[in-house]
């Protein structure tokens, strides 16, 4: 993933060897369960590559000043296949030989470190953008609540016809204005990866928002055990769903029901029968899964990550 070099600590040395230590997003804690290749960046030819000790670091020779190198992280599976998560272009400084990579950090004993992003009281409805800022600040995306509602989310406003209400496909654009605490309603995943992928293409980011709806609780589970958080729907009050009316979708004669208590959460943790979330309401929760996944099936299975 080419970005500016970044460091973690620096040594003045007369050395020729790197260090790369590999580091969760958004924190320092050190990420132990990776491999590491270090290539020419001009050939591609493989220069070095080693699994990380105990600290998360890994030391290679023989590197020249001021020239670039690319470094890739990799997963180590069960089967100890070498699975490629992160990539970053690195300029090679004999005054600063550790460079840390920020990478998934898939052996967290607590949840991932996804920032506490709360949408009140900018925006009463926005809890979609507003996980979607928090997730976006975990990779190292500056992303602010506020502006992703205001310039990048689309809206469609309610007309009415003859006492019937007209309004947008939730999975084309958001119904209302998500700063109103009357007249804003939701959107799902479809839309909320489209304003993902516009940023991460904005700060020149290779990370790619992906649709995860429809998903097993299985496979919801397995990204977030991998070190990717997920930005799933469910009930505010994780019971059933609650509707109330309908409109009509513009452009066809299709009725959608209002639902009252749909909510969005990132799932950043799942351990002994209990998943993490941060809430944009509340923050962090522990929740049981049996009630979680029921709520997010119920609403029909809406998610998304980022990889």
């Amino acid at each position: 993933m080419e970005s500016s070099p970044i460091a973690l600590h620096s040594y003045a040395s007369t050395s020729d060897e790197l260090t790369i230590q590999t580091v969760e997003f958004n924190t320092e804690k050190s990420v132990i369960n990776v491999a590491v290749r270090v290539y020419d960046f001009f050939s591609g030819v493989e220069i070095a590559n080693e699994v990380v000790n105990n600290e998360g670091k890994v030391t290679f020779e023989g590197f020249q000043q001021d020239e670039p190198y690319e470094v890739v992280i990799y997963r180590i599976l069960p089967n100890e296949e070498w699975l490629e998560q992160t990539r970053e272009v690195i300029v090679f400084d004999l005054q600063k030989p550790t460079v840390a990579i920020e990478t998934f950090n898939s052996s967290v004993k607590d949840s991932l470190s996804v920032p506490v992003v709360k949408q009140n009281p900018e925006l009463p409805n926005g809890c979609e953008v507003t996980a979607l800022a928090a997730i976006l600040n975990y990779y190292g995306v500056k992303a602010d609540k506020v502006d992703l509602a205001k310039n990048y989310l689309p809206k469609e406003p309610f007309t009415f016809k003859d006492n019937v209400r007209y309004g947008p496909d939730p999975n084309v654009a958001y119904a209302g204005d998500p700063a109103l605490k009357k007249g804003g309603y939701y959107v799902y995943a479809s839309p909320i990866v489209d304003v993902a992928n516009q940023v991460l293409f904005e700060n020149s980011s290779d990370y790619k928002a992906m649709n995860l709806s429809d998903a097993s609780k299985k496979e919801i589970i397995n990204y977030v055990q991998s070190g990717v958080p997920v930005l799933a729907w469910v009930t505010i009050d994780l019971k059933k769903p609650r509707t109330s009316g309908h409109w009509i979708i513009k452009g066809t004669n299709e009725k959608h029901a209002t639902y009252m208590n749909l909510h969005a959460v990132v799932m950043t943790g799942y351990k002994d029968g209990k998943v993490t979330v941060m809430n944009p309401l509340t923050g962090y929760e522990t929740i049981d899964e049996n009630v979680f996944f029921s709520s997010f099936e119920s609403l029909g299975s809406h998610a998304i990550v980022i990889l």
